[in-house]
């Protein structure tokens, strides 16, 4: 765990505001710019798992491949000193879309759900592009944040199984695993339950497609 004021790179830890099964999130600031970012860590007791941190950076790596308004930033990403695997990114202020249908039990209105959609359609046109295939595409992986003139936009999140259809670097692991079924399913593409190896570009659509279904 990181203490508030320690130092990560060149950023100074403010505060814990997240955390889950597999990590941690604070709030940064960095040390010379006054930069806010968001720092997270994978937690102590499964550091040790090889396969659940290659998964973990597994997001970093296929985010600094893409830049795109609606995929989320990546800065820096590594280890801490104790072998922590971290990850320091930008930090978003908002709802996801999950939190969004529920305050609209009777669905969203036509034109906001169909701006949303767009939006998301946008962002995984340019990962598509980049050769990075979410997987992994849902409600709760779906931002919305306000942007400095208080328009609203999306930022695509989660791409801790994320495949990348172009060559990784040397040493790099690959970021599928085959055999495996890997996604949430209820909305995840057919092919996706017999191996997530298959899945390509058309997962994300076929997820996309049941996102507005449920809007």
């Amino acid at each position: 765990m990181l203490e508030a004021g320690q130092q990560v790179g060149n950023y100074r830890v403010v505060r814990l505001i997240g955390q889950g099964g597999m990590g941690l999130v604070y709030q940064a600031q960095h040390q010379h710019i006054g930069r806010h970012a968001a720092i997270k860590i994978m937690r102590p007791e499964v550091k040790s798992d090889g396969q659940s941190v290659t998964r973990f950076l597994n997001e970093a790596r296929a985010m600094t491949l893409v830049k795109h308004p609606g995929l989320l930033e990546i800065f820096e990403y590594g280890l801490l000193p104790d072998g922590s695997p971290h990850i320091i990114m930008e930090l978003l202020s908002g709802e996801d879309l999950a939190a969004r249908c529920k305050k609209h039990r009777h669905g969203l209105a036509f034109t906001p759900a169909l701006q949303i959609v767009q939006a998301v359609a946008s962002a995984m046109a340019a990962a598509h592009a980049g050769g990075v295939i979410h997987r992994d595409l849902k409600p709760e992986n779906v931002m919305l944040v306000q942007d400095p003139e208080g328009h609203e936009r999306v930022k695509i999140l989660d791409f801790g199984i994320a495949k990348i259809a172009r060559p990784l670097g040397p040493g790099q692991p690959e970021l599928t695993e085959v055999g495996r079924i890997m996604g949430s399913p209820d909305f995840m593409a057919p092919e996706q339950f017999g191996s997530a190896g298959l899945a390509d570009a058309k997962a994300d659509v076929f997820a996309l497609g049941m996102i507005l279904c449920v809007l």
